[in-house]
């Protein structure tokens, strides 16, 4: 379906996704920076759309964003099965890398929010030498709370706008860093401002990606559970649990002149 902005969705579950593919989101993204404002990107991945589900809030953050492109090849499926077709997978370590490229060359400016000191030096040295000349403005790893204080949110957003960077990444994990960059946005002096989850960890070294096979296949959230099965058996096996039958509800209803919730 086409929105009042032109942009070209899928509804999944309630929630818009962008008909986008890598190169038609780095297009995007280039044209979000040259045309003013501060804008939010959401990576949206199945856990994250059943998060919304029962998180109104969060909800309302995602269809608020610029743009939300898809992290997941379980969502290229649920879009085939719903009628409006996902060209391609953005996974968010391979938008970090991609986006990093193209603002090596345009002389975009990046800075890094969240994970560890350790984990953003390792970061910030994987992507200068992948993408040499790129312009790191600088980076934070921030004290973990589940919710910032006043006075620390304030010194972040300082931090940040005396970078003044065209992008921000923020690496904080779903739903918190979407909130955080929702409730900072009209503060924030940075052009695109993106939620990238684990890229950071992933994208530094620090936490080895799936094989190839698996990122095609649909399985790379089996490796990651694999990695990490105590904290990742209840998002995968019964948060995430739902995700297809509901889809399947929802083509149906679809089918039959319904309307999905």
């Amino acid at each position: 379906m086409d929105d009042a902005a032109g942009r070209k969705t899928v509804d999944i579950l309630g929630l818009s996704v962008d008909l986008v593919d890598m190169e038609s989101t780095i297009r995007r993204a280039e044209e979000l920076i040259a045309g003013g404002g501060t804008h939010h990107v959401v990576v949206l991945c199945v856990d994250s759309i059943m998060i919304a589900r029962r998180d109104m809030k969060f909800r309302s953050i995602c269809r608020r964003a610029s743009l939300v492109v898809p992290d997941g090849v379980p969502l290229l499926w649920a879009s085939r099965l719903l009628g409006s077709a996902i060209p391609g997978r953005v996974a968010g370590s391979d938008l970090l890398y991609e986006l990093s490229r193209t603002a090596s060359r345009k002389g975009y400016t990046c800075y890094f929010l969240g994970s560890t000191a350790t984990v953003l030096e390792r970061l910030s040295e994987a992507l200068t030498r992948l993408c040499p000349g790129l312009r790191i403005a600088g980076s934070c790893a921030p004290p973990f709370f589940a919710e910032f204080p006043i006075e620390a949110d304030t010194q972040i957003v300082r931090r940040i706008n005396e970078s003044t960077p065209d992008i921000l990444w923020v690496g904080m994990g779903a739903p918190k860093q979407e909130r955080w960059i929702h409730a900072n946005l009209n503060r924030l002096n940075a052009r695109i401002v993106i939620g990238v989850g684990a890229a950071f960890d992933i994208c530094s070294g620090r936490v080895k990606r799936a094989p190839v096979w698996m990122q095609k296949s649909g399985l790379e959230w089996f490796h990651r559970f694999l990695l990490e099965p105590g904290r990742l058996f209840s998002r995968y096996f019964i948060g995430a649990a739902p995700f297809f039958p509901l889809v399947l509800m929802q083509g149906l209803k679809k089918a039959f002149g319904g309307r999905p919730r």
